[in-house]
């Protein structure tokens, strides 16, 4: 064999030899190590739950007299339950602006017309109480007459409103022009405290004497042209009623017995007819009927009291609740949960509730620091 074939057999042998060697050491001693993960892209174990934001959001930065949905405009009025002023903001809370920046020392209560236009204020003194009607179209204001407790509107044009004239102690309902003139009195009303509600889509009123666990209430309604009561329910202790926007069908909170600790929400047609148990124990005014005539949304205690007497003890705020937010529908029954009140940081006790145009929200005051909040439904 010549040297130069010796030199190549024995090279090429040597590099064999240096090409497994190397691979033994690769797979023996030299760790892989992975791609770098880019940075933006976090690790998440896949056990974590993914946690979602409470849909109940507070929209006003102070205690609120009254809100309404302003049908002009789309947003939110309201007065200061501190100083009286009135303000607008947006539906989420931005965009506040002053309407009036007077004081009103005194201030109980704010009845808005059904279109935000115009309102009639409360204010409490020591000769009782005394409202004010004023139209923020035109900016005029007046006092109404003495010895009224109770006002509602009837349409943007007119009132109702209980009268007692303490010359012949007789009480009087009664329907005016929002300044109090061109009155005409409808029916004689046997109680003192009154609760009073136009019946929507129709030309009659509807009035009970006011809840109260001990006494049993008596629903009637009358012509606004007269023509005396017609009555629809009784028999039923501290009832309180809501009307659809069709008025075909009414919301009823009733005690389950005379001084009763159970509170009871049921539904009845417009002549009182149909009455049915929907099986929630919550009050009409944490209540608040769609535009379909047919769901209501609500807010439910997640207890009450086995030792109160209600709706009583719940109106004179000797306690509060812990509501959840739902929705019924009250041809099938189905209810539906919105939110829950462990999805709140802080305690809600709701009233007043509404929506707005699209029912893509509700609204609502909290009793426990008087803000405005908003639920995304």
């Amino acid at each position: 064999m010549s040297l130069s074939k010796k030199i190549f057999i024995t090279s090429a042998t040597l590099f064999a030899i240096m090409l497994i060697f190397l691979g033994v050491y690769n797979l023996s001693f030299k760790k892989t190590v992975p791609p770098e993960k880019p940075a933006d892209t976090p690790t998440v174990p896949a056990n974590t739950p993914i946690v979602e934001a409470s849909k109940i959001t507070p929209i006003s930065d102070e205690a609120v007299l009254s809100p309404i949905l302003d049908a002009a405009t789309s947003a939110i009025k309201y007065y200061s339950k501190l100083t009286g002023k009135v303000y607008s903001i947006d539906l989420d809370g931005t965009n506040k602006k002053t309407i009036s920046d007077k004081n009103l020392p005194g201030l109980a209560d704010v009845i808005w017309s059904p279109d935000g236009s115009k309102a009639i204020t409360k204010f409490t003194q020591d000769t009782g109480n005394k409202f004010f009607y004023y139209d923020y179209a035109t900016n005029v204001g007046v006092p109404l007459k003495n010895n009224l407790d109770t006002i509602i509107w009837q349409s943007n044009s007119k009132i109702f409103y209980k009268y007692y004239d303490p010359k012949s102690s007789e009480r009087t309902l009664n329907i005016a022009d929002p300044n109090g003139s061109s009155w005409v009195k409808i029916a004689d009303l046997n109680y003192k405290y009154v609760s009073i509600a136009p019946i929507p889509r129709t030309g009659l009123v509807s009035f009970w004497n006011s809840p109260d666990a001990s006494a049993e209430t008596d629903l009637e309604s009358s012509s606004v042209l007269g023509g005396g009561n017609t009555p629809i329910l009784k028999g039923y202790f501290g009832a309180d009623y809501l009307w659809n926007t069709s008025g075909s069908a009414v919301l009823v909170s009733h005690a389950d017995q005379k001084n009763g600790s159970q509170i009871q929400l049921a539904l009845m047609n417009d002549r009182g007819g149909e009455f049915k148990n929907l099986g929630l124990a919550t009050f009409v005014s944490k209540s608040v009927w769609s535009k379909d005539n047919k769901t209501v949304y609500y807010a439910l205690p997640g207890s009450l009291p086995s030792n109160a007497t209600l709706p009583n003890d719940y109106l004179a705020n000797k306690f509060n609740t812990a509501d959840s937010f739902w929705k019924i529908n009250t041809v099938t029954g189905e209810k539906t949960r919105i939110v829950d009140a462990a999805n709140s940081s802080s305690g809600i006790d709701a009233e007043r509730l509404f929506l707005n145009a699209d029912e893509s929200m509700l609204f609502f005051v909290n009793k426990l620091d008087g803000k405005l909040y908003r639920v995304n439904l």
